[in-house]
C-alpha cells in the first residue's frame, strides 16, 4: 500500500448502503494521525480512520463544503457526523490522491469534530 496522509481524499468502497449507513463508493478524508498511517503502510495495523465525503450539499455544524478541486470532480461536503473506521484494503489508493486539505481545511475539520464527540 503506498502511503496515506492525514488531510488526503480517496476514493474508498465502503461498501453496501444499509438503513441510513453511508456506502458505495465514495471520496473520503483520512483523519486519523501520520503514525498510524505509516503503521498501516509498514502492514502493522489494517484500520483507517476516514471521514466521508457526499456531492449532496447539506450544510450544518459537523460538515465542511469542499469545492470541486484538483481530482475531486464534484463540489461537496465532508459529513464530519459520519467518521467511521474502515479496512485500509477499502482505500483506492491505486486511483491516487483526489485532493488534499489546506492546514486551514483540517482545522475546520478538527473543530467539528471536537463539537460532534462534546469536547
Amino acid at each position: 500500500m503506498n502511503p496515506i496522509k492525514k488531510g488526503e481524499i480517496y476514493l474508498a468502497n465502503l461498501g453496501d448502503v444499509k438503513h441510513t449507513d453511508i456506502g458505495k463508493i465514495r471520496p473520503v478524508l483520512v483523519f486519523q494521525n501520520d503514525m498510524l498511517n505509516r503503521m498501516v503502510s509498514d502492514g502493522l495495523y489494517n484500520d483507517v480512520i476516514v471521514i466521508p465525503l457526499s456531492s449532496k450539499i447539506r450544510e450544518n455544524d459537523f460538515t465542511l463544503y469542499l469545492p470541486k478541486r484538483d481530482r475531486l470532480e464534484k463540489k461537496s461536503v465532508i459529513l464530519c457526523n459520519a467518521m467511521k473506521m474502515i479496512s485500509a484494503k477499502r482505500l483506492m489508493t491505486e486511483e491516487g490522491v483526489l485532493t488534499q486539505l489546506m492546514p486551514s481545511e483540517m482545522e475546520e475539520i478538527e473543530k467539528r469534530v471536537l463539537l460532534l464527540l462534546g469536547i
